[in-house]
């Protein structure tokens, strides 16, 4: 069972993993009951937060989430009381409530999950940013060709 880090309030079942969003005090006690925390910090991971002030959809009550911020980030060390081995994975959460094509939620969505993936399955040590834009500058075509519709950052030098 998996839910949002307030269910920590409560007394969780043997396996529960408590989804870390925003309030590290929760996660501090579904740590303490046992449970593993799946990272999604709405500062970070939510790809219903706008890319910056210009950005027509979306909402930025978390955050302006642009796609250096959705990758310069430890889900390590962002916390003093999440420790990798407490980590059961990252989440990208998209909610919809401002959505209402396809081609919009494709323009939430991407880049910023290429980001978050990276986040995921890559430890600190091993990402550098500027390594990291070269290879998301090389990736626009290929989202072109499949005529996803994403964000063109004015930090990625974007290969046409």
């Amino acid at each position: 069972m998996i839910g949002w880090d307030e269910i920590a309030h409560s007394s969780l079942v043997p396996g529960a993993v408590v989804q870390y969003w925003k309030v590290e005090e929760n996660a501090a006690k579904g740590i303490a009951q046992g449970a593993k925390i799946l990272v999604s910090p709405a500062t970070r991971t939510y790809l219903d937060m706008q890319y910056d002030s210009t950005t027509h959809l979306g909402l930025h009550w978390a955050a302006y989430i642009e796609v250096d911020d959705a990758y310069n980030w430890d889900p390590t060390t962002m916390s003093p009381v999440i420790k990798k081995e407490h980590i059961e994975g990252v989440e990208s959460p998209l909610w919809t409530e401002t959505i209402t094509t396809i081609d919009e939620l494709e323009y939430m969505v991407f880049p910023r999950l290429l980001c978050n993936a990276e986040v995921g399955w890559t430890a600190m040590e091993d990402r550098n940013w500027d390594d990291f834009k070269m290879r998301l500058a090389k990736f626009g075509p290929r989202l072109d060709a499949l005529e996803i519709d994403y964000y063109p950052s004015q930090k990625i030098d974007w290969k046409k």
